[in-house]
């Protein structure tokens, strides 16, 4: 036996055994990931990490749970997420691994990362193992454990769906020397629950978590104007996520994932208020308040926001499942539909207003954006519970032009396009002629809380964001802090209404400058009532444009699909991917050295906005396409470059 075998196996056999036998499935604690564990002595880290049976109720002690695997430190109660473990870089981490349990796991993450590959521990049932290994590297990561009966297997983190799926924690690696700023960890997780051993896995629910909870019960985060927010995500899931901030932006410090960790330069760091965490990642961000009131931080995949799945062991009803899926739960009240007819990846902050606080007052040029739907009603004996089908009602965003409003009944897809002027007071009275309620959320703007759109969240507690109900209005006050591009999108039965087609772009223009529709146009990605697939600008084949050579037009690339997390715009010419130059992200202007020329191929995830510059230097016909993740095309656009001037 090699000597550092032999010497692990002498030290493990003097460490008391904490592990009982036969241990019942204990009660799981909640935690919010704000206390490291373990023992800290001469530069020593000494933690036991032991699975357990847990009985987790994320949803309340009084809700029904599901039986999970966790990690407890020691004797503690099991916790999800896992107990966190974090140290400066150059501490030893000695770990003892216990498994009372009667099932085999594979735990990963638990080893330094400077090395080829990382360590992999197999834990049969009852087996106990101590690892050692030395932090070596600064930065977010995560460990887990999945279920497996096969020493030689490796799971891949997005083999975890059922009992194991939250069993895991966070494992951050600070500086060696110097002072560790405050910040915060938000671990996210898919359980996917079956109420009885006969449900099949398409049957199964699945329930989305932060820091083990579900919205409306994750953590309310509380701010005072001016702090600075240090945050640290872990996407320990099996799906990716676009993770959106509203109402403000966030500096992406660093992105990694259980392997190693990506610190970002001063002059590599960027501004976003939405960005895409794929299976197994983490993110590092930044950002600052400036404006008081209640904020939302959620993934923009659509189904990741429903209501929530309901634990135990009596499975709900098919059509009580499609109810909640395109109706959003109807029988909830109105006034509170964020927090009683949405769930999962969500959670909110809420920034402590002045003593006296008001919305701004003053002269502003006024709109007039009117909630339309059409009168589409199904055939006889149809069910109205299909995500989509010909009768579907559409809903649209129409800007009233004139003083004549257009029949109630008509819609365009997607809704208008609305073009604002940085700087510029703005009211835009948005008015519901549908008969159902309904909100606008300004995606990426820069506004008052009260005015973003999130119904019963949104404002301060003397003044709560309302829906706007059928027949009423409601006025938005907009000034734009900056040009570039955004999106307005309903935020109140998401499913139904972002599918039926209540999405539109924002162009802002400078001070001063109207919109050059001949050289600056909009790409929008999303989807329709009518039928299933990716439409942009409201169609599966929109109409060819025309471009002239020798000039430079500006592509405003935009998706607010649904799911489609993964999408890429592409420019070819000839079957030969073309040129653009990246210039924004949704909507903040990217640093000059980042301004790079290069292939015209860019990832545009739910919830981003890519603005480039196309230089179209040579005439002829070229093709923006758009695909999937796995590269399926999805839609085109026919570009037509005539001869310039010259």
């Amino acid at each position: 036996m090699p000597l550092h075998a032999l010497l692990l196996s002498l030290l493990l056999s003097l460490w008391p055994s904490t592990t009982p036998a036969g241990l019942p499935a204990d009660r799981a604690t909640l935690s919010d990931n704000l206390h490291a564990a373990g023992t800290l002595s001469d530069g020593v880290l000494d933690v036991t990490l032991r699975i357990r049976e847990a009985d987790w109720r994320p949803m309340g002690d009084d809700q029904p749970g599901a039986t999970v695997f966790a990690f407890s430190e020691g004797s503690s109660a099991p916790s999800v997420p896992g107990p966190v473990l974090r140290v400066r870089e150059g501490t030893r981490m000695r770990l003892r691994l216990e498994n009372p349990t009667d099932r085999g796991f594979t735990i990963q993450g638990l080893s330094q990362r400077l090395q080829a590959s990382l360590d992999v521990v197999h834990l049969a049932p009852g087996e106990t193992e101590l690892v050692e290994f030395v932090a070596d590297a600064e930065g977010t990561y995560h460990y887990w454990g999945a279920m497996s009966d096969d020493p030689e297997e490796v799971p891949d983190v997005r083999d975890r769906s059922w009992e194991d799926a939250v069993l895991g924690g966070a494992f951050v690696v600070d500086p060696a020397e110097g002072e560790v700023q405050d910040d915060r960890i938000f671990l996210m997780n898919i359980y996917g629950h079956r109420w009885t051993p006969e449900t099949t896995d398409r049957e199964a629910g699945e329930l989305l978590v932060i820091n083990g909870r579900p919205w409306p019960f994750t953590e309310r985060v509380q701010a005072d104007l001016g702090d600075t927010l240090r945050w640290r995500l872990i996407n320990a899931s099996e799906r990716i996520h676009p993770m959106h901030l509203h109402g403000f932006y966030f500096e992406v410090q660093a992105k990694g994932d259980i392997a190693k960790d990506t610190l970002y330069w001063p002059s590599q760091r960027r501004m976003a208020v939405t960005e895409n965490m794929a299976p197994g990642t983490t993110l590092r961000f930044n950002w600052v308040p400036d404006r008081p009131g209640g904020w939302l931080f959620h993934c923009h995949l659509s189904f990741h926001v429903l209501p929530n799945t309901v634990l135990g062991d009596v499975p709900p009803s098919r059509e009580e499942e499609q109810t909640h899926l395109l109706m959003g739960n109807p029988e909830h009240d109105p006034t509170h539909h964020v927090e009683q007819g949405m769930g999962g990846l969500m959670m909110a902050v809420q920034v402590n207003a002045p003593d006296g606080w008001q919305p701004p007052e003053g002269p502003r040029r006024e709109m007039r954006l009117l909630i339309q739907s059409d009168s589409a009603a199904a055939p006889e004996g149809a069910s109205h519970l299909q995500l989509v089908a010909p009768y579907r009602r559409q809903f649209a965003y129409v800007l009233q032009e004139g003083d004549a409003a257009p029949a109630s009944d008509s819609v365009n897809l997607p809704g208008s396009t609305l073009v604002l002027h940085k700087n510029e007071p703005t009211s835009i009275w948005v008015v519901n002629r549908t008969p159902e309620p309904s909100a606008v959320h300004w995606h990426g703007l820069e506004l008052d809380s009260y005015f973003d759109g999130v119904v019963g969240v949104g404002g301060v507690p003397s003044m709560i964001t309302p829906p706007v109900m059928p027949g009423d209005s409601f006025e938005v006050r907009i000034t734009p802090p900056r040009a570039g591009s955004f999106m307005y999108h309903t935020h109140v039965n998401d499913v139904r209404q972002l599918s039926g087609g209540l999405y539109g772009p924002i162009v802002i223009t400078e001070e001063g400058e109207d919109w050059d529709v001949s050289h600056d146009k909009v790409f929008i990605l999303g989807q329709a009532p009518t039928e299933q697939g990716v439409f942009l600008n409201g169609r599966k084949a929109p109409p060819p444009i025309t471009v002239v050579a020798g000039e430079a037009y500006r592509f405003r690339l935009m998706n607010i699909t649904l799911a489609g997390a993964n999408l890429r715009f592409k420019l070819l010419r000839n079957g030969d991917t073309w040129f653009w130059t990246p210039i924004a992200k949704d909507g903040f202007d990217l640093p000059v050295h980042q301004q790079i020329r290069s292939r015209a191929d860019q990832r545009v995830g739910i919830g981003e906005t890519e603005d480039v510059v196309v230089d179209f230097r040579e005439e002829g016909e070229y093709v923006l396409e758009v695909r999937g993740g796995g590269g399926a095309l999805r839609v085109t656009q026919s570009v037509t470059v005539l001869p310039g001037a010259n």
